[in-house]
């Protein structure tokens, strides 16, 4: 479809993100985060740009700092209480973990692959860290590897496996009455199925939320949003349509159970946590819908703004809906 190759690659490889954010776009965005975190939480945090020989480059979706801009900022609230020696690229293809080549063309997916390594290389990072998006998971972490020799990769992980060890180790500590609230969670195709990685956000939740809930079924065999493969970018054609309509309907089939009898009290405040970005995108499309938040307060969003939320550390609510 046009939107994955004009709005994808094409784009990414003109301007460094498929979103249209540029360079100095990202830099202006980043400084409005910093503003907003010491306005929302009292805390100054400088987010660490282009740093040489971190152990972390972290690379988000893109479209995080423009939808969601509570997500990096959330990640950097939580790396820097735990004191991980991270960094974020401001050059281009540093700074979108996408790689939409990967749905339709391998040329391209190598192209954008091999110049993320460039930047990572450059950087003299230890580890390329994605954070939350499944897409970006697959792209760089799975597909990309194979494309690359060895001399031109850069070890990929997920943000997950880390969180849970900061977590386990005490370096980020928890009031779970922070997050006394029923949450549920989405498990992402890509980080999932795909990689196998099912534990650590479970484990990060039964610190955090102790009213977490499965979906059923959950894990390995947990529905996908109906988003994925371009779906949760696609508005043209009918394509919106079919995503909230068809393809994601058993993703609020799911949310409905998780809740049960909570799930229709407007004064039960619910979040469904979806650590991914297209994930979030259709959920957040499925929620307004079916009118789910104005009228049932079912609450959407990803796993470290959760985990900001419960922080020991934090004076008042992170997640805004929690706020009085």
């Amino acid at each position: 479809p046009t939107p994955v190759h004009a709005k994808g690659t094409e784009l990414q490889l003109k301007v460094g993100s498929t979103t249209g954010l540029t360079r100095l776009a990202l830099l202006d965005t980043i400084e409005f985060i910093e503003e907003d975190i010491e306005e929302r939480t009292g805390r100054k945090i400088k987010f660490p740009i282009d740093k040489q020989g971190a152990d972390v480059l972290l690379l988000h979706n893109a479209g995080e700092f423009i939808a969601w801009p509570e997500n990096p900022a959330a990640f950097a609230i939580l790396l820097d209480e735990a004191g991980v020696d991270w960094t974020l690229s401001s050059e281009l293809m540093g700074y979108d973990g996408v790689n939409y080549g990967a749905w339709y063309d391998d040329v391209q997916t190598k192209k954008i692959a091999l110049a993320q390594f460039e930047v990572a290389k450059k950087l003299g990072v230890r580890r390329i860290m994605v954070g939350e998006c499944g897409h970006a998971h697959k792209a760089i972490a799975v597909s990309a590897d194979r494309m690359a020799a060895s001399e031109d990769r850069v070890p990929v992980e997920s943000f997950l496996p880390m969180m849970a060890d900061l977590v386990k180790t005490g370096k980020l500590k928890f009031d779970p009455k922070k997050n006394d609230f029923p949450v549920t969670l989405h498990d992402p195709c890509n980080v999932v199925r795909q990689m196998g990685i099912v534990q650590p956000q479970r484990d990060i939740l039964k610190v955090i939320a102790p009213q977490f809930r499965e979906m059923t079924p959950h894990g390995v065999d947990n529905f996908c949003c109906g988003g994925g493969s371009g779906f949760a970018i696609m508005n043209s054609y009918n394509f919106g349509d079919f995503r909230d309509k068809v393809s994601a309907r058993k993703k609020f089939e799911q949310i409905i159970n998780a809740f049960g009898d909570e799930f229709s009290n407007p004064n039960v405040v619910k979040y469904v946590c979806a650590p991914c970005s297209n994930c979030k995108g259709t959920i957040r499309d499925l929620l307004k819908v079916y009118k789910t938040t104005a009228t049932y307060n079912v609450q959407y969003g990803g796993l470290v703004d959760l985990m900001v939320n419960g922080l020991a550390s934090m004076d008042k609510p992170y997640l805004e809906f929690l706020e009085d």
